[in-house]
């Protein structure tokens, strides 16, 4: 089994192709949420994977950017 991720890691759930930031582990499965905010989702533990640094870097710039758009700073 591999570690859980860390809260505020960028992952992608294999199941779905998603990626997002983890949240949280609750009932056995992991709670993540969308890059640019909406809906979060559970994951199994198995379908999630940390992001490559290059997505990683590219969700975190758009989600920078997103929230300056909203006038909500860094």
């Amino acid at each position: 089994m591999q570690p859980l991720p860390e809260v505020g890691d960028l992952v992608r759930d294999t199941a779905t192709g998603r990626v997002g930031f983890y949240v949280e582990s609750a009932s056995g499965r992991l709670r993540i949420r969308a890059v640019h905010g909406g809906v979060e989702w559970d994951a199994e533990p198995a379908d999630v994977q940390l992001a490559t640094p290059l997505r990683e870097l590219r969700a975190r710039a758009a989600e920078i950017n997103a929230r300056s758009r909203r006038g909500l700073g860094a």
